[in-house]
């Protein structure tokens, strides 16, 4: 329905009992505990306050609240951060929505990234008018995170290190280097930059080819010492990587074992 109903004050009472904790999605399991009753009922509740436009349901068994000064149960989620982290959790937002908290972008992004354990058959969904994209991991690679608080709820955001280092393991997740290098050289440029760092965490995602990655940007963008280019070539494997793999590949650049496009062949040929 489209517009706000009536409901009655036992019901209204129930709801604003379950509103009070705070929860930006709320499951039967949250009202069978809130309400003390069993999960059957939280059914009929949650189908009872949907069917009134005070809920909507955002996925199977989900809902987020309507906003108060709503006068109709079309819902835009208010704090999508929270509603990501609650359908997909364990898990971080890393990504676009890293980025931007990070201040690395002046760029406005339609998604929310969030890098989670679960398997997913949808990695694109909406939920409540917002698109989110989703990436499963495994689990050696939940660390190097913040905790970002949003009201009295927190939830997990990379840091701006192992941002960079998301991205370098997965290219695909921005569309490709070229977006990276953007993001990467504010980052150089910032107050968070930290190449200790950026090793330690290559280390720990166990992808050799991150090393790859970083010293070809490295060699052809930032000018770095050979002190810098010494430590990622002591750290890359010997066999062939793509270093952008969101585009044809079929040259090689020998001594960062990277296969790359045509464009990146000749920018370093030029260079050396």
């Amino acid at each position: 329905m489209s517009e706000l109903a009536g409901i009655g004050k036992s019901y209204r009472k129930k709801l604003s009992r379950v509103l009070e904790k705070n929860y930006s999605v709320i499951t039967a399991k949250l009202v069978s505990e809130t309400l003390k009753v069993p999960i059957q009922e939280s059914g009929r509740l949650l189908s009872r306050w949907n069917r009134s436009g005070w809920i909507k349901r955002i996925k199977r068994g989900s809902y987020v609240p309507i906003p108060l000064e709503s006068t109709t149960s079309k819902v835009i989620v208010d704090e999508p951060f929270l509603v990501v982290d609650s359908l997909y959790a364990p898990g971080y937002l890393s990504g676009f929505s890293a980025v931007k908290h990070w201040d690395l972008t002046e760029q406005i992004f339609e998604s929310v990234t969030y890098f989670t354990l679960k398997k997913v058959k949808n990695r694109n969904p909406i939920h409540g008018g917002i698109k989110f994209k989703l990436k499963t991991i495994s689990k050696h690679k939940l660390f190097g995170l913040k905790t970002l608080w949003i009201g009295s709820k927190k939830v997990r955001i990379s840091d701006p290190s192992k941002t960079m280092i998301d991205l370098l393991d997965d290219p695909k997740i921005v569309g490709g280097i070229t977006i990276i290098i953007d993001f990467f050289s504010e980052y150089i440029d910032s107050e968070h930059y930290d190449f200790d760092l950026l090793i330690q965490y290559a280390h720990q995602m166990n992808n050799k080819t991150i090393f790859k990655r970083l010293g070809l940007i490295y060699e052809l963008m930032f000018k770095a010492n050979e002190e810098v280019l010494g430590i990622l070539l002591k750290n890359i494997s010997s066999g062939f990587s793509e270093f952008d793999p969101t585009v044809s590949s079929r040259y090689n650049i020998v001594k960062w074992k990277l296969k790359t496009s045509e464009f990146w062949k000749k920018k370093y040929d030029r260079k050396k």
